[in-house]
């Protein structure tokens, strides 16, 4: 057990990134008007003007695809406030298209942002937490992750990739840390939210001819995502960001999850893959075990 459990005050340093619009800008915009302290980081820093400049609210440009600028930010907050409590991983667009297409490019630096980036600050707030904030106070690391993080759609490869990325790292690290330190991570799967996400954030590569046919599934869902009418029916920021806040500031008198999913939609579609899933483990089950020495029965049969 931790020697101080998690108090979150009107002292508490939250660090976000990715503020200039979204659930980013709703996060940031819910922590201040709670009495909080910000940090709010955008690429660029004008995007920030909606925020006071006061005692509370500090903003950086960041670019969370430089190492080297992330570690940059997180001292001089340390120097200012001398400590960080919360720190959400939120920054990220979407790149779309027919894998075939895609450049490599493209796909390397939707790695680097929606994976590294968040890899990289993740591992300057750990640091922060354990040797910098006062011992046993720890901290609360959360990683915006989406949906897909578990459950894909075609058009997304990268994407999703990132995301099952982001989310494995996360969980393997969790086990990681000692609960001495007091330091928790979740993972945040929201489904569609309504934000520059779809829109501005979202770059749409030109489609590949091979797969460019009327009626296929993936246009299917380019029409869903990009119809105001569909978008309307997703998930409002604002309450989005509400709950994620009450959620790390009540952890003390219910636990945190390792995974909270956003969105009504989120739970058939996950839970379908699930089960899905166990379907075919069963169906496969007597060639699994084949593998093993001496073959044997599966457990629980």
């Amino acid at each position: 057990m931790a020697s101080n459990p998690t108090k979150l005050g009107n002292e508490t340093v939250w660090f976000v990134t990715g503020c200039s619009s979204g659930l980013g800008k709703a996060l940031a915009t819910t922590i201040y008007n709670s009495g909080h302290h910000i940090v709010a980081t955008a690429r660029n820093i004008n995007s920030l003007s909606y925020l006071p400049d006061d005692a509370r609210v500090l903003k950086f440009a960041l670019d969370v695809t430089s190492q080297e600028s992330i570690a940059i930010v997180v001292s001089s907050v340390v120097r200012t406030w001398s400590h960080i409590d919360v720190f959400i991983n939120n920054a990220g667009y979407s790149l779309v298209g027919d894998t075939e297409a895609i450049s490599e490019s493209d796909a390397r630096l939707q790695l680097e942002t929606l994976f590294w980036g968040p890899v990289h600050a993740t591992k300057e707030a750990l640091r922060v937490f354990r040797e910098v904030n006062p011992q046993g106070q720890g901290g609360t690391v959360l990683q915006i992750s989406s949906m897909g993080g578990w459950w894909t759609a075609p058009g997304h490869s990268y994407y999703h990739a990132s995301k099952f990325a982001l989310e494995g790292f996360t969980e393997s690290v969790a086990q990681e840390m000692n609960p001495e330190w007091n330091i928790k991570l979740m993972i945040v799967a929201p489904g569609g939210i309504r934000t520059n996400f779809a829109g501005p954030n979202m770059n749409i590569a030109a489609r590949h001819p091979a797969y460019n046919t009327p009626n296929t599934v993936f246009n299917q869902i380019l029409d869903y995502i990009t119809n105001p009418e569909s978008q309307a029916t997703w998930s409002d920021p604002n309450i989005c960001a509400r709950l994620l806040f009450d959620t790390v500031v009540a952890q003390n008198e219910r636990q945190l999850p390792m995974r909270l999913l956003l969105g009504a939609e989120t739970i058939p579609l996950i839970k379908g893959d699930i089960q899905k899933t166990l379907t075919e483990i069963d169906s496969w089950a007597d060639e699994t075990v084949k593998c093993s020495p001496g073959g044997g029965a599966v457990l629980g049969s």
